[in-house]
């Protein structure tokens, strides 16, 4: 890949991350984003009367509640988008890692490429996967919840977490 092109696309991608005086105002930033996300879907399962457990077996659950709003077409009945669940899911996804994983926690760094950008994620040992949406179009990657997808990418984080050993 030519480098003009690398830069331009990581600058682009930098524009559109938030921005601000500080980390710690950014740390506020992402923690009060993961608190709304986390309610919001908390409203979703209980209006589908559901229990929202943070197991790391609820991402099984999740991902099925994720491609019935498909089959449903419950966006609409919610007033949510594709991109409003998908962003929900990659907070809860977050949010069971770093409950359940010994060597998980959210991370917030600022953007390399853009002065003053931030980026949340979660870290887990050296390794840090920072997302704003880690299953934005999901439905395109697998056809339906029969496929796991989700629970399997926990699974390599904690495969991963125990590769760390002991605190």
């Amino acid at each position: 890949m030519p480098e003009s092109y690398q830069h331009d696309f990581e600058t682009d991608y930098g524009k559109n991350l938030p921005v601000f005086e500080s980390e710690e105002a950014a740390k506020i930033y992402f923690y009060e984003q993961r608190k709304e996300n986390l309610s919001l879907l908390e409203d979703i399962y209980a209006e589908l009367g559901l229990p929202l457990t943070y197991s790391p077996k609820s991402l099984i659950e999740l991902e099925e509640v994720y491609f019935d709003f498909f089959k449903e077409n419950k966006f609409r009945d919610f007033q949510l988008t594709v991109a409003d669940l998908e962003e929900c899911m990659s907070i809860y996804f977050g949010e069971v890692a770093v409950i359940h994983l010994d060597h998980a926690a959210w991370a917030v760094k600022e953007y390399s490429f853009t002065e003053n950008a931030y980026v949340s994620g979660i870290q887990c040992g050296r390794t840090v996967t920072y997302f704003s949406n880690l299953f934005e179009n999901h439905f395109l990657s697998a056809k339906d919840a029969s496929e796991k997808k989700i629970y399997e990418m926990y699974q390599k984080y904690e495969r991963k977490s125990k590769k760390l050993g002991p605190n």
